[in-house]
């Protein structure tokens, strides 16, 4: 199935979509002038601490907020959680107006901080939402390709814009237009007509042969091919009741949590991708880090060896830096898409070997990028590596789908997004304050080494995984 026909015959994910396209756009256009802001702000010697608190400051609710988004998302209406979300981040965004009047980095952590913690009830409903909108499993790899596809697309077309933006009309106007993106997807998700949410149990499908939720992996064993990774119906698995006893709103929130990581650990395919996503967020962080650095810092150097005139209008080097970057990385998501839905057509075989592979490239990528001494070099690779990381993501997330009920979706999905958040907010942390000592490029390669290391994990994992499940279909107890 193309973009073009899941789009045309499905309004409701089309709307869904159109949202996701123009609060992204906002996203990485405030991101740039953010950034640069915080640079200018901190000083010489202080960037890189200034850079990974501000990171942290984005990622560190994620994890604090997203065990209680889970439960939210699975008990409360979906499309009213994301409209919620949407118009309380527009009256957030405009707080980066009071950042830049106080020069105060106090103020850009504390906003940024708050813009993300409402962005967990968004990321987990709208994540919890797809499988509803979709009917099969083409449909289901098509929509989350084109979500990552549209995510790269936005990240080089909001860049590109923060950094044009910025240099002619100043970064007012940028925060500004962050504010209106939210309140557009804020309408086109009040359009969403179809459940966001499985109804009754909140078990979609249950009964129907054509469901989303109800399939696990099928082994070598089953399939014949090594490498296999194909997708059969799977028992219901029951979660464990509540207590009898009336819980505290706080207590039942953790009871529910609780119970969405015990149904990843019963799955050993879903335990093995948690991990190895938890590995790739550790040396993911040192990216998110320096990614700003490096391109302030390229871009300062690119815009010194112009002439007088281009140096005239480029008024905001570290700005331009910066956008040159994450155009990169946008658009190597645009390239990769394609490659990832040719890679990972069907889902059905192969699926785990592409997946290990790629996510061994990722760090291949990062370390590569550690050693580029231009910002035109640093963006090619930036290109060459978001292109790969596209096929790690989409079956990643494909996978993730299919393996789990829409009963604990939210859950699950607020489980690997506190996971990969953790790992990522303590990489950064000691990525930012170490690189102001020993430099950038050792800790990037240091990164890059860590996500080598968990795409070799993944095919260990992977493969008692499956020892796991013969032995547990032939009856054997140990």
């Amino acid at each position: 199935m193309t973009y073009r026909q899941l789009l045309a015959r499905n309004a409701d994910f089309r709307r869904l979509w159109t949202g996701q396209v123009v609060s992204e756009i906002g996203d990485w256009l405030n991101n740039i002038a953010v950034l640069a802001l915080a640079i200018q702000l901190a000083g010489e010697g202080r960037v890189g601490l200034a850079v990974a608190t501000y990171a942290i400051a984005r990622h560190l609710p994620l994890f604090l907020f997203g065990p209680i988004a889970g439960v939210v998302v699975d008990r409360v209406n979906r499309r009213r959680v994301m409209i919620a979300a949407d118009l309380t981040r527009a009256a957030l965004a405009l707080g980066f107006m009071l950042a830049a009047r106080l020069s105060s980095l106090a103020v850009i952590y504390v906003v940024g901080a708050s813009l993300f913690s409402v962005s967990s009830f968004f990321n987990a409903a709208k994540r919890a939402s797809i499988p509803n909108l979709v009917r099969h499993t083409e449909e289901l790899l098509a929509a989350n390709s084109i979500s990552a596809s549209t995510t790269a697309a936005t990240i080089a077309v909001g860049s590109a814009l923060g950094g044009v933006v910025a240099t002619v009309l100043g970064r007012d106007t940028v925060f500004v237009l962050n504010a209106l993106t939210f309140v557009a997807s804020a309408e086109m998700i009040r359009r969403i007509r179809a459940r966001t949410s499985g109804a009754g149990t909140g078990r979609r499908g249950e009964g129907e042969t054509g469901g989303l939720r109800d399939v696990v992996i099928r082994t070598e064993e089953e399939t014949g091919d090594p490498h296999a990774v194909s997708l059969s119906p799977r028992p219901h698995v029951p979660l464990s009741p509540r207590p009898s006893i009336s819980l505290s709103p706080l207590r039942r929130v953790a009871f529910d949590f609780r119970e969405g990581l015990r149904y990843v650990r019963r799955d050993p395919l879903l335990a093995a991708v948690f991990v190895v996503a938890g590995g790739w967020g550790l040396g993911n962080g040192a990216a998110r880090a320096l990614y700003s650095i490096f391109g302030a810092r390229l871009g300062e150097q690119a815009v010194r060896g112009w002439g007088a005139g281009v140096r005239a209008i480029v008024e905001r080097p570290t700005d331009f830096g910066i956008s040159v970057l994450f155009v990169a990385m946008g658009l190597g998501g645009v390239l990769g898409a394609p490659l990832a839905r040719r890679f990972n057509r069907g889902a059905t075989e192969g699926l785990g070997s592409r997946m290990g592979r790629s996510l061994v490239l990722d760090g291949c990528g990062l370390a590569l990028f550690s050693l580029m001494p231009s910002l035109w070099g640093a963006a090619l690779v930036l290109v060459a590596r978001e292109m790969n990381f596209a096929i790690w993501w989409t079956a990643q997330q494909t996978l993730l789908m299919k393996r789990t009920e829409d009963r604990v979706a939210g859950r699950v999905f607020a489980s690997y997004e506190t996971l990969t958040t953790l790992t990522m907010v303590g990489s950064i942390l000691v990525c930012g304050e170490v690189a102001d000592h020993v430099g950038i490029r050792p800790v990037a390669a240091g990164g890059g080494s860590v996500v080598i290391l968990s795409g070799l994990l993944w095919f260990v994992l992977r493969r008692r995984g499956r020892a796991a499940t013969r032995t547990v279909a032939g009856g054997d107890p140990a």
